[in-house]
Parts: C-alpha cells; structure tokens; sequence
C-alpha cells in the first residue's frame, strides 16, 4: 500500500475509536443524575457535537473544504439555534405570545383590551 493510504487508515481507525469512546462516554453520562437537568442536556449535546464534528470533517472531507463552506455551516447552527430556544423565549414572553398571532384575512385571534383588569371589567 501507498503512504497516502496508509495515512488515510490510520486517521479513519482514530477516528472510529473517538466514536467508540465518545459513544462509550454518552452511555455513561446517561445514568448520571444531573441536579439541574440542563447540565446534562448541555453534555448530551456537546458530545453529539463533537461526534458530529469528526464524522463530517474526515468522512465527509469537510476539512478539506474552502472557508465558505464553513461559513454554511456556521449560519445553519445559528439557526438551529434560533429555532431550538425559541419556545423558550416563547414561554417567557420575550416574544409575542400565540394570543397575538393574526390569524385569517388579518383578524386577530384574541384582542387585548389595555383598560380592563383580569375579570374583564372596564375602569
């Protein structure tokens, strides 16, 4: 076999056991109990991340991509990101709740009456 090849195995038998020991490591954080239940969400996903990260830099060849292929990326993970914590921001109301959404031909699907207090009597 030629040295290239030979330099290809050696990274594709590195990274299967990075795999093997980041999957190994996902198993055994799973039966961790976490205190505060986002330590373990965020643990979860940084692990799936760089999981991520090694299949699609060496067997997509990704790493040997030009720099606008990684800002494609980077956009896309910005929103997914959006999109992931936006109930979040939903259920805070730090955005407009679903009470205020239009609905069909602009009407509003629950008008909201700044003068009335909470059982619906006028000042």
């Amino acid at each position: 076999m030629s040295n290239d090849m030979n330099h290809h195995i050696k990274i594709y038998r590195n990274v299967f056991i990075g795999l093997l020991f980041l999957t190994g490591f996902t198993v055994g954080a799973s039966y961790v109990h976490f205190d505060v239940l986002w330590i373990g969400i965020a643990l979860g996903l940084a692990i799936a991340f760089v999981k991520g990260f090694l299949v699609a830099a060496n067997f997509m060849h990704l790493n040997d991509e030009k720099s606008f292929i990684y800002l494609t990326l980077c956009i896309t993970v910005a929103f997914f990101l959006v999109l992931f914590f936006m109930p979040t921001l939903w259920h805070n109301d730090l955005l407009k709740s679903s009470s205020h959404i239009p609905i069909q031909n602009g009407e509003v699907y629950k008008q909201i009456d700044e003068h009335s207090n909470h059982n619906g009597e006028h000042h």
